[in-house]
């Protein structure tokens, strides 16, 4: 049988082009970032309803022919800080969660994430409030990522609860309230940890569970870099039994 000669490749050959991404591309994400973080800023001080497509241009020094090459409505501008929200929430959670198994310690995980950064950036939590009520792209983020922790935590027997969708709205608005408490001026020594460790007793995890998921020692990944050796000095992560509740 003939053996076929491998085919060459010549100067002619067509082969598909790597996607590059040019300066424009660039610089137009750049733009919509900026645009996205002075919204947010708007948000934070007035509210999502106040914003002004003017004001935005203002707010981040742009030409109001810059603002209209992006967004056409407020609407538009809050669809788009929504999208950005809950892909880094996404992201972020993601991140932080990676190779933890149970589905109770990864929600108290995302909750404590949430309360500790409203704390650094009161700014970011203000905005974050406003537009929860608003945005169904943050919410939907949200809820996937809660849902599927407290399913995995009832597979487990860690937690025990008589309706799956009132306990991801228990997490939910409870969570929210947390931040809103800590915009506030409520201060309370490890608010984090006891906020989780009550929320983990109202889904049915046994109060020597709840305590001991509560205050494990976050990930890392998150809290902020100039933390993480702080918060791993105040707490050591150490192998635990978690029991199952009958």
């Amino acid at each position: 049988m003939p053996i076929k000669p491998k085919p060459v490749a010549t100067k002619d050959s067509k082969t598909p082009a790597k996607p590059t991404v040019t300066r424009g591309h660039k610089k137009k994400a750049r733009t919509q970032k900026a645009l996205i973080e002075a919204a947010m800023r708007i948000y934070a001080r007035k509210g999502v309803g106040e914003l002004l497509l003017n004001e935005l241009a203002e707010e981040a020094e742009v030409s109001n022919g810059t603002v209209y090459n992006y967004f056409k409505s407020r609407e538009e501008v809050l669809e788009a800080v929504g999208i950005e929200l809950a892909t880094e929430f996404s992201h972020h959670i993601t991140a932080a969660s990676t190779g933890v198994e149970s589905g109770a310690e990864r929600m108290s995980i995302g909750v404590r994430m949430l309360i500790e950064r409203a704390k650094r950036e009161p700014e970011w939590a203000s905005a974050v409030v406003r537009i929860y009520q608003y945005d169904k792209n943050v919410r939907s983020a949200v809820i996937a990522y809660v849902r599927a922790d407290v399913r995995q935590g009832m597979k487990q027997n860690t937690l025990k609860f008589n309706n799956e969708d009132l306990a991801v709205v228990m997490v939910m608005f409870a969570t929210v309230g947390a931040m809103v408490a800590v915009l506030d001026g409520i201060e309370i020594e490890n608010i984090d940890s006891l906020f989780s460790e009550m929320l983990l007793l109202g889904l049915g995890a046994n109060p020597e569970n709840a305590k001991s998921i509560a205050n494990l020692a976050l990930p890392p990944k998150a809290v902020e870099p100039a933390q993480t050796e702080e918060t791993s000095e105040k707490k050591v992560r150490a192998p635990r039994r978690v029991t199952s509740r009958a």
